[in-house]
């Protein structure tokens, strides 16, 4: 028996949509580069779920849960409504994860969702206009210390996310208990 079917319905959708509905919801959170960003994001967003859906080197589990995910492409549009119960969700989506699933599936679950909210946030390059200098300092301070610079990512990357979008990953890493 796989981990889905371990799941009721309402579950099962909740784990599938989730992958999808944190993209949007990160996306969401910074409506400032109008309709250039939602086509980036849109796009960073599908490119990210089909990769992990193909990743066959991962989790066994998760990579069937993604290929659902890009299975049921044609529901998309009904699962944009309510992403403000987004955060609320990784964490109903992580208890269901370590009551009916492996512990690597738990970990493996967070990290795809934390990089989906990465990559999405990563896509396009609004102005943050609202980012002080202080602020802006204060990010390239996190930069430098932080696990993007490790991975070698470039501070115009990291600039991409706007503040907005920042908050929004924070939150995505708060609810799977990441931060």
């Amino acid at each position: 028996m796989t981990f889905l079917e371990k799941l009721t319905p309402d579950q099962r959708s909740l784990i599938i949509r989730l992958p999808y509905r944190i993209g949007l919801w990160v996306s969401q959170s910074d409506t400032s580069g109008g309709h250039e960003a939602v086509e980036s994001e849109s796009q960073a967003l599908s490119n990210i779920l089909h990769a992990f859906a193909e990743d066959v080197f991962g989790s066994e589990t998760l990579q069937y849960i993604m290929s659902e995910t890009i299975r049921q492409k044609n529901e998309w549009a009904s699962w944009n409504t309510q992403v403000d119960l987004v955060p609320g969700e990784c964490g109903d989506a992580i208890t269901l994860m370590r009551e009916f699933g492996e512990p690597k599936d738990v970990k493996a679950l967070k990290n795809h969702l934390m990089e989906i909210a990465g990559a999405v946030a990563l896509a396009f390059r609004e102005e943050d206009s609202s980012r002080s200098f202080f602020a802006a300092l204060s990010l390239y301070i996190s930069h430098l210390f932080s696990g993007s610079r490790r991975k070698r990512r470039r501070f115009g990357d990291f600039l991409n996310i706007s503040t907005s979008e920042s908050e929004a990953v924070g939150a995505i890493a708060d609810a799977l208990e990441m931060s």
